[in-house]
């Protein structure tokens, strides 16, 4: 999959040493996002055969060279990962606040099945539901560490309620690994590409996610199987109300 995308930090603010609590002063305790920055917020899984157009405007601010320096031909694949993933919006009424996206490990396009199969491999929390995580991209305008939390929070609870996925990751930035220890990811491990760009692999379960945050995960939602005439309905037709 992708880096994660766009800091609300990166340009405006600085990323506090790894030490401390980002927005905190030394000293003092971290606090869960207000609710005031839940207020109104809502995040749905979007349909990118036909509601690509939604995001394509935050899409454009997610740079793609760190991507590059580890996979060249990273821009070519946006669509199928797109397709293999679930990508949300996350509004409050009609106004787009945010995009994310999520890629499940398995069919062998995310970066830690590509670019760092050495340090995953046969690890529980880089297989079965393992899902990296990139373009994560917050509109310039609604830019805070209190948004930031409630988005990733909206994100996670629906990705784990549609999927019941375990474990998340991503390959970004020494600074966005900084950031990212704030909602419970750890280093995996870094590396110094060619370039001499640096890119550090980082994971979380989503257990320590969800405590960092100070939310209780969704329960997964198995998807009811319907048949007829002894035949599974796909996917696309199973949620479909019948008369």
């Amino acid at each position: 999959m992708q880096t994660i995308a766009l800091s609300p930090y990166i340009g405006s603010h600085r990323v506090p040493r790894a030490r401390r609590t980002v927005g905190l002063q030394d000293g003092q305790r971290a606090h869960l996002a207000p609710p005031a920055a839940l207020s109104g917020l809502s995040v749905r899984v979007l349909d990118m055969a036909t509601e690509q157009a939604l995001i394509q405007g935050l899409r454009q601010h997610a740079p793609m060279d760190a991507e590059r320096d580890l996979e060249p031909s990273a821009g070519e694949m946006e669509s199928l990962k797109d397709r293999l993933g679930m990508v949300m919006a996350i509004q409050r009424g009609d106004e787009l606040v945010a995009t994310i996206r999520f890629i499940p490990c398995g069919h062998g396009v995310t970066l830690a099945e590509k670019r760092w199969a050495e340090a995953t491999r046969s690890k529980e929390g880089f297989g079965a539901r393992s899902w990296e995580v990139g373009r994560l991209i917050v509109a310039p305008e609604h830019r805070s560490m209190a948004l930031l939390r409630a988005c990733i929070t909206l994100a996670v609870q629906a990705l784990v309620k549609a999927s019941g996925a375990q474990h998340l990751h991503a390959s970004c930035s020494p600074l966005l690994a900084r950031l990212y220890r704030c909602f419970g990811f750890v280093t995996e491990k870094v590396i110094q590409s060619e370039n001499g760009v640096q890119h550090v692999l980082i994971h979380a379960r989503v257990s320590d996610v969800a405590r960092a945050l100070g939310f209780v995960p969704a329960p997964y939602v198995r998807p009811l199987q319907l048949y007829v005439n002894g035949c599974a309905l796909p996917q696309k037709t199973r949620y479909m109300k019948t008369v």
